[in-house]
């Protein structure tokens, strides 16, 4: 985890990997909470499988960031770690840093450049990934407290007011308009297009 500032509160530098949801899900289980598993395990795009009864990264995913995990799977793995989600105030700090940055990596943001795959994981496969990619793979796009994965990779769950569940950073399939700092999608809007495989999470404190 790294510390934002005077800010008061942790952030993980790395988003939540399919190997510590695994562990999670064989201490707890896929509960269901309020109509929803813990990890769509059904989802052809999961990275977990379950064999003999114990729940495991599938080959080659183990360090890629979870997908397919409900808002509520999220909050409890989080919270099963003695954590939490962060608020949508405290991922917009810890990603735009004290200049207020339009991206994680500052003002710019251009998919004809070739530089940006250098920066992010996101829509298309100039970067080397097709989809999710291993957590921390594109170090050059930290943010200025040193988060990694802030633009692209995965969405990432977050608590709006009211402990609302909202969305933030963009994802593998999604260009600048939805990865600027400062953007907030609400998933259960009637436009929503967001899909379990490019939704995921990480811990603050």
């Amino acid at each position: 985890m790294v510390v934002i500032g005077d800010a008061g509160f942790r952030l993980d530098s790395l988003e939540v990997t399919n190997q510590q949801v695994a562990a999670f899900l064989n201490e707890v289980g896929n509960l269901r909470i309020r109509g929803a598993s813990l990890v769509e395990m059904n989802s052809a795009h999961v990275g977990i499988e379950q064999v003999d009864g114990l729940f495991q990264p599938k080959e080659g995913l183990a360090d890629h960031p979870a997908v397919e995990v409900s808002f509520e799977g999220a909050r409890a793995c989080c919270e099963w770690a003695g954590r939490r989600l962060p608020t949508e105030a405290e991922w917009q700090f810890a990603c735009e840093g004290p200049e207020k940055l339009a991206y994680p990596w500052g003002n710019h943001f251009r998919v004809a450049d070739p530089d940006i795959h250098k920066l992010a994981n996101i829509v298309g496969d100039a970067d080397g990934f097709v989809k999710t990619a291993p957590v921390g793979s594109f170090p050059d796009g930290r943010s200025p407290h040193g988060v990694l994965d802030m633009g692209g990779n995965v969405w990432e769950w977050t608590t709006g007011p009211g402990g609302k569940p909202m969305l933030r950073g963009g994802s593998w399939s999604n260009g600048n308009a939805h990865m600027r700092c400062a953007r907030s999608d609400d998933p259960s809007s009637s436009h929503s297009y967001f899909k379990g495989s490019s939704v995921g999470f990480r811990c603050a404190e």
